[in-house]
């Protein structure tokens, strides 16, 4: 009797225990959670994401085709992608799917038509050597792009980060700091019904529309770019986001920087591209030497009222891009790349979301920028500067092409880290306190003589919005945005112009994912070459000690019990 009330316990205890993992099994399939123990917090999403995704009310589809035969790189970006896109589906549920595709399981024709269609979006396979075990060098391609579909409306995503001046593991390490970033942008862009307004000035001989082509194409995918002179209304601008101002070279009237103030005034954001010392590479071309003398545009009451000063000078960087020379003058030409002082490569910091991890931009007659003022209610953050090795010379300046021969001397370029980019935030005081406003105005509000809260951004060059434009039996032919026809490189100019115009119209704190950082833990190769022999043989005798051991102590455990 004992033994069957001893069997029937037994078996509600194996059925309880059974049904208990039946019940945890459904809960965790039903319920998405995670614990993030990491100290940067790689693995959590921010509030205002968070409160996004849950908000989507439609479906919304993601193909990524970064899967496959991939080395450890692309493989780790592929599983942070893919533990990114659940992340992000634990807070959005069922209006979200995603789903990673191997190029390589589908036959030809169809590979063919999935890389046209990637190709329509800019996308091209990447090429990936590696070395085999016989040391050949194995050639593959690897697909690291996304595509985001949303109602019927297409985005794509390039996961890769790929910065001439960083490393593979750099590289890789960026790429996944902004995934976040850029999976949320491109569901913030497909699912906003209406795209924001920006706007470029004109009627002060600015940059025209073939010569900013590149930017405006750029700023096309987020917003509605128009172009336009401000007239006789003072709240023209009042449905704009941001207005740039890019390159002008004509003075500003008094009506037009009273609109501009009242513009920042009510909120508005402003981004200048000044040069305060008028000069062009396009004017050296024609003569061989020029002068450079200052650009009066009639801003300089202004800027310095909102607590900038932008310098009439020219820098000379030691780090710097280059230009194409003829070096047969007579006969066939024949153009050599040479360096050009005068187009510095400026960096960037990486404290910001606008400039963090992109690449150099390159400048033509850079200028720099002063701040004044200190008891403004403002905040600054310097976005550009030159190296350590800077020039700076005063107008007037003697410019020529035989400069390309000049060695630099060290004792000149005594002036490092000149500020040439900068954005202020904060309040900002009208330059119009206590003067009288311009004649001929339509106003249809009060004078505004302090600002909100707002930002406005000075950039000390305004060939850095500027692509270079060729003309070839009178058909213009545009180079990319930043491109340096010299060496061949692609500087980070169009990313800084579009993240520049995407910071001031952030509210919502979308580009501080841009600054997120996660801590790169990299192998010391000089530790790891040294204690290689220490680590094989601690890899095969541990294993064997250790059961040695445990068969030891298992001896001795059972002579102590059994023994007697």
């Amino acid at each position: 009797m004992n033994k069957r009330i001893q069997h029937s316990n037994k078996l509600v205890q194996l059925v309880t225990v059974l049904f208990g993992l039946m019940a945890v099994a459904w809960l965790s399939k039903q319920l998405f959670f995670r614990v993030d123990l990491t100290s940067e917090k790689r693995y959590t999403l921010t509030e205002t994401t968070r409160q996004f995704m849950q908000e989507l009310d439609s479906d919304l589809y993601v193909k990524v085709y970064l899967e496959g035969q991939l080395n450890s790189g692309f493989r780790q970006l592929s599983n942070a992608s893919r533990e990114m896109l659940e992340e992000l589906k634990a807070e959005a549920g069922h209006n979200m799917q995603f789903v990673f595709i191997n190029p390589d399981d589908h036959n030809s024709k169809e590979k063919k038509a999935l890389i046209e269609e990637l190709a329509e979006y800019g996308f091209e396979p990447q090429n990936v050597f590696e070395s085999g075990e016989d040391g050949r060098q194995i050639q593959s391609y690897v697909f690291p792009y996304a595509l985001v579909y949303y109602e019927d409306r297409i985005v794509g995503i390039d996961l890769l980060e790929n910065l001439p001046s960083r490393s593979g593991a750099e590289n890789l390490n960026i790429s996944i700091e902004s995934l976040e970033y850029k999976l949320t942008e491109a569901f913030k862009r497909l699912s906003s019904e209406e795209r924001p307004k920006i706007a470029f000035l004109e009627g002060h001989g600015e940059l025209d529309e073939l010569d900013v082509i590149e930017a405006t194409d750029a700023l096309s995918a987020f917003y509605q770019v128009d172009r336009g002179k401000i007239g006789n209304d003072a709240s023209i601008l009042e449905s704009y986001e941001v207005v740039i101002v890019a390159k002008p070279s004509t003075p500003f009237s008094e009506k037009d920087k009273y609109v501009l103030d009242q513009y920042l005034m009510n909120g508005g954001r402003l981004l200048f591209f000044i040069d305060a010392v008028n000069v062009t590479l396009d004017s050296l071309r024609r003569t061989p030497q020029t002068i450079g003398l200052y650009n009066d545009v009639n801003l300089d009451d202004q800027l310095f009222k909102y607590g900038v000063r932008v310098n009439p000078v020219v820098i000379e960087d030691v780090q710097a891009g280059r230009i194409l020379m003829n070096a047969r003058p007579q006969g066939q030409p024949q153009l050599v790349p040479v360096p050009w002082l005068y187009s510095p490569l400026l960096s960037s910091s990486q404290n910001h979301p606008v400039t963090r991890n992109i690449n150099l931009v390159r400048g033509s007659f850079a200028g720099t920028i002063d701040t004044v003022g200190g008891n403004l209610q403002l905040s600054r953050q310097v976005l550009l500067r030159s190296s350590q090795f800077t020039k700076v010379s005063q107008i007037p300046v003697f410019i020529s092409m035989a400069d390309v021969n000049r060695q630099p001397k060290q004792e000149e370029f005594q002036s490092p880290h000149q500020t040439v980019a900068l954005i202020q935030e904060g309040i900002f005081p009208s330059v119009f306190v206590n003067r009288q406003a311009p004649q001929g105005l339509v106003q249809s509000k009060s004078f505004v003589s302090e600002s909100k809260f707002t930002r406005l951004m000075v950039v000390a060059d305004g060939d850095i919005i500027r692509n270079e434009v060729r003309f070839k039996d009178s058909n213009p032919q545009i180079l990319p945005l930043g491109f340096d026809e010299g060496s061949g490189q692609q500087y980070g100019n169009k990313d800084f112009i579009v993240n520049a115009v995407n910071y001031l119209c952030d509210d919502d704190g979308w580009m501080q994912l841009r600054g997120r950082h996660l801590t790169l833990r990299l192998l010391d190769k000089q530790n790891l070459s040294e204690g290689t022999a220490w680590w094989k043989w601690l890899n095969v005798a541990l294993p064997v000690l250790l059961v040695i051991l445990g068969s030891a102590l298992f001896t001795y455990w059972r002579f102590r019990r059994f023994g007697r």
